[in-house]
């Protein structure tokens, strides 16, 4: 019996899209009719595989179609690996940035999305939806006052 106006939604073709995603993250799409699902990009199947990128997928409600709504580019990912940071200091990769803590911490709704991460300091890597089909905006929010690290606020 359902309650409250749930209904299970539910497509076997959608078995690999839920599969190849690290810890995704569920907010609202722009316009109320699409749900985002966010979340790490597998390089392969195995379930400990290293993330490549941030992917953000979107379901249309109307028609219980997925489509691919954007990902993180390469440049900005890289930033929540650590790899920025050893850029900006010589170019020697720590090791902590080959592996070890790289979460990314996603927020938002109405068709943004916000991602914090520890190895991004002072700032914030933010995606907006726009129309159907497109792949979103990509942007970094910086100079957020008084926050040395902004995953504490989390």
């Amino acid at each position: 019996m359902l309650t409250g106006g749930w209904a299970p939604v539910e497509r076997a073709a959608w078995g690999d899209a839920f599969e190849v995603l690290k810890r995704p993250r569920l907010l609202a799409g722009a316009g109320g009719r699409r749900v985002l699902m966010i979340g790490g990009l597998r390089s392969s199947f195995a379930m400990d595989a290293p993330c490549s990128t941030v992917l953000i997928l979107r379901l249309d409600l109307a028609t219980t179609e997925w489509e691919e709504a954007g990902h993180m580019p390469p440049n900005m990912y890289r930033c929540f690996t650590g790899l920025c940071e050893a850029a900006s200091q010589g170019g020697a990769i720590p090791a902590a940035a080959t592996g070890g803590n790289n979460k990314v911490k996603v927020f938002g709704g109405n068709g943004k999305v916000w991602f914090a991460g520890k190895r991004v300091r002072w700032k914030l890597a933010m995606w907006e939806e726009d129309e159907m089909g497109s792949s979103g905006k990509w942007d970094w929010v910086d100079g957020l006052p008084g926050y040395g690290d902004v995953v504490s606020l989390f």
